[in-house]
């Protein structure tokens, strides 16, 4: 096309604000220019930064992002992923899969390409961007210390999900030489914190901090906290884990580790454009990129309290 017609053909396409169809595009392609990013739970408030992290990333590079929700259970979460690879994704985002190695590995098999995003498997060969949970939870019990804390309780959750694990593991080790930690799993829920914080704080000698594995146990503590009349941070110190937006809120305050949700969905989804785009060679090994943790101080922690 001489440089005349290439100026005539912009002109044109910026009279008619005309944009290209995705279908031509695609089918000249060779590719559908979609992407499925399975979450394990739409109600977890640790997803939306994650989801719109992905969504900025891949549809500014002409991909739909195409979202289902596992609800955590793995059966529905593998029949999900098979409808996905049906309709011909270019590729997929697992974030916070539930099911295991051997529910998975029939993607190999198709070979669509595959990252994972806040949880790894390392026997499948694909790109994972995670954060280092057990770091996390050890600056979380590091700052309880710090403050004075011995008798420090934690409410986790379901320690075959790896980042629950990791998190557990974090916490055993940073208080493996205090003689009074007490340790209660739940189900990850707002309810399951509650239930849990009453248990704890049922023990005598009572502790005087609470680590979470999930900020949304943390708030269900804050609840079971001012069911048993008892003050944050002044009777009990409160850290949860994730930094959902509700932990920011006046009158709650959560001292919480950030998971880095947006920044693991961004590299997550630009490490899958390379993979589609071929910007990233077929026999690179799989890489893992693990996202720092920090601390976010707030009000619901503060010095242990007097006498105890």
């Amino acid at each position: 096309v001489s440089a005349a017609s290439r100026r005539k053909i912009e002109d044109a396409i910026r009279e008619l604000n005309y944009r290209p169809s995705a279908i031509a595009r695609s089918l000249t392609r060779g590719a559908t220019l979609n992407i499925g990013l399975v979450i394990a739970d739409i109600k977890n408030p640790f997803f939306p930064d994650l989801v719109a992290s992905v969504q900025e990333v891949l549809e500014g590079r002409g991909y739909k992002v195409l979202l289902s929700s596992s609800g955590r259970d793995t059966g529905r979460e593998v029949d999900i992923i098979r409808s996905m690879t049906e309709h011909r994704v270019d590729g997929l985002m697992l974030a916070s899969v539930q099911g295991g190695v051997e529910e998975l590995r029939f993607l190999e098999r198709i070979g669509v390409p595959c990252v994972l995003a806040s949880r790894d498997l390392p026997e499948l060969i694909w790109d994972t961007v995670v954060v280092d949970n057990l770091r996390g939870a050890q600056l979380a019990v590091k700052h309880l210390r710090d403050l004075g804390h011995t008798r420090i309780g934690y409410v986790g959750s379901d320690p075959s999900v790896k980042p629950f694990a990791d998190r557990l593991q974090g916490f055993k080790g940073a208080t493996a030489d205090l003689p009074e930690t007490a340790i209660v799993l739940e189900g990850g829920m707002m309810e399951d914190g509650r239930r849990g914080t009453h248990e704890l704080l049922s023990r005598s000698p009572r502790p005087t901090a609470l680590h979470y594995a999930n900020d949304q146990m943390a708030l269900g503590g804050f609840v079971a906290c001012e069911e048993l009349a008892l003050r944050v941070p002044w009777d009990v110190s409160i850290v949860g884990y994730d930094n959902i937006s509700a932990g920011s809120l006046p009158g709650i305050g959560l001292t919480t580790v950030d998971s880095a949700a947006a920044s693991v969905g961004a590299k997550a989804a630009a490490m899958l454009f390379e993979r589609i785009g071929g910007l990233t060679n077929d026999d690179q090994p799989p890489r893992l990129r693990h996202e720092p943790t920090r601390l976010i101080l707030r009000s619901s922690t503060a010095p242990v309290p007097e006498g105890s």
